[in-house]
């Protein structure tokens, strides 16, 4: 914004307050004169702003706005208090699986004893190619062991886990 001022302003913010056409002779001066053109302009789009309709739906009740602030305070409050207890469920996951492993590897004979004894016809297939039949038999007890495994700690993830 220029700071000089002109001769011919008071009457251009006059005219323009009025929001009439300006003559001819203000216009000439309008073009030459950048103070008066930015007062002018700044004077045209307040009368513009006070001219626009007011918003087409109402402000909400300010106890809504309030009562919005509260709920978002105490949901933030929460997430901020249960995230050590979401960590913890992780860790708990975690354990569950280690342990589950840890037992698969401590009974693995029992196991191995209590499947070739339940599965005769197994049996039969591992003795006759021994090699062919172990890893396959390994990834299938593998396999299920650790998904009754899993349903097991999901079961009681959820038990644990509602009661909170």
């Amino acid at each position: 914004m220029t700071l000089r001022t002109c001769s011919e302003q008071p009457a251009l913010v006059a005219a323009a307050a009025d929001g009439c056409d300006l003559p001819a002779a203000l216009r000439a001066h309008l073009a030459s004169c950048p103070s008066c053109r930015e007062q002018v302009e700044a004077i045209a789009f307040v009368r513009g702003l006070a001219d626009t309709p007011d918003a087409s739906h109402p402000l909400p009740d300010p106890a809504v706005i309030w009562w919005k602030a509260q709920l978002l305070r105490r949901w933030q409050a929460e997430r901020v208090a249960e995230a050590p207890i979401e960590r913890m469920r992780w860790v708990e996951f975690a354990a569950g699986i280690a342990s589950l492993v840890a037992f698969l590897v401590w009974q693995w004979e029992g196991l191995v004893n209590l499947v070739s004894h339940a599965i005769p016809a197994g049996v039969a297939a591992a003795a006759a190619a021994p090699r062919a039949a172990t890893p396959t038999a390994l990834i299938f007890l593998l396999g299920g062991t650790a998904s009754v495994g899993a349903m097991i700690l999901a079961a009681l993830h959820r038990r644990l886990g509602g009661a909170a």
